[in-house]
Parts: C-alpha cells; sequence; structure tokens
C-alpha cells in the first residue's frame, strides 16, 4: 500500500502533536518551549523527510531520538 502525500503529511502532523505533548508532560515545557524545541531538532528533520520513514514509527520510538538528542546534545 503506498501512502499519499496528504497521508504523509497528516501522519507527520499527528507525530509532532504527540512529540509536543511529551515533552509539556516529561520535561514540565510550556507549549511554544516545546514547539521551539521540536521544530528545531534533528529528530524533526528527520521525520519532516519521507525518505526516513520515520514518521511510520511509533511515537515513543520517535522520541527516544528526540530525547537522546536532548540530553546528549547528539541527534542519532
Amino acid at each position: 500500500m503506498t501512502l499519499t502525500d496528504q497521508q504523509i503529511q497528516l501522519m507527520q502532523e499527528q507525530m509532532t502533536s504527540e512529540l509536543v505533548q511529551m515533552l509539556m508532560e516529561r520535561w514540565g515545557y510550556d507549549m511554544p518551549k516545546a514547539l521551539d524545541v521540536v521544530y528545531n531538532s534533528d529528530t524533526f528533520a528527520r521525520l519532516e523527510d519521507k525518505n526516513s520513514g520515520l514518521y511510520y514509527q511509533s511515537v515513543g520510538y520517535v522520541y527516544s531520538f528526540l530525547n537522546n538528542e536532548l540530553t546528549t546534545g547528539i541527534a542519532v
């Protein structure tokens, strides 16, 4: 099954929303800070790359990349 660009975009947007929520819950960020962190991360750049397929993974899996990036300063 091949996903349309619109379906991929919706999956990316949903994942982004869930990552922001997780940062707010786990790191205590307010929404503007969480949005800034997500949108300026290497993890987000990979999520936006359709060829990475990261949008197709679970939010927990993608969050692990973001969390690692935030705690170590190194994108995996």
